[in-house]
């Protein structure tokens, strides 16, 4: 009985992973856009309505004069198998995404970012960033598609955003 209580403590010490610090797991870009902040701001909704599938419950906060979206995102990224997945998991990466849109640019932040794998159980368990590097790997792997695919939107060259013009 005490070997298998020993095992188990063994056992969740090395499964446990450390955690950067929150201020550390955030990747921010400000990036030129040609169109005004309202424009800019109504594009990155209808962004996120047709991404995030239910933008009623993903958005948390939607301040137009402002030009402001928040949302709690989870994100299911097949380009990290190398941390550490394997067959029959499911990798995603979760994050808050802060898009501020003004005139002629816009503010994108992914904060609290942090790498899951869900087993084929449906159990998860964190796996990262514990470090730049890994949170580097993530954005590159991951958070770069996001990014260009709502800027594609908010510049409206995306088939996610149609032009009202038609």
């Amino acid at each position: 009985m005490g070997k298998n209580i020993i095992l188990l403590s063994f056992l969740a010490f090395i499964s446990c992973v450390s955690l950067s610090p929150k201020k550390e797991r955030e990747v921010s870009f400000i990036s030129e856009t040609k169109i005004k902040k309202d424009e800019a701001y109504d594009r990155a909704l209808i962004w996120f309505a047709k991404n995030l599938n239910n933008s009623n419950w993903a958005v948390q906060i939607k301040d137009k004069p402002n030009g402001r979206i928040v949302s709690n995102v989870k994100y299911q990224c097949n380009k990290m198998d190398s941390f550490g997945s394997i067959v029959g998991d499911v990798d995603y990466i979760s994050f808050s995404l802060d898009v501020t849109t003004k005139d002629n640019k816009i503010r994108v932040i992914f904060e609290d970012v942090v790498y899951l794998i869900a087993n084929r159980h449906g159990v998860e368990s964190v796996e990262g960033p514990s470090d730049r590097d890994e949170l580097k790997y993530i954005e590159q792997n991951c958070l770069n598609y996001i990014r260009r695919d709502l800027m594609n939107a908010v510049n409206g060259v995306s088939y996610n955003t149609r032009s009202d013009n038609f």
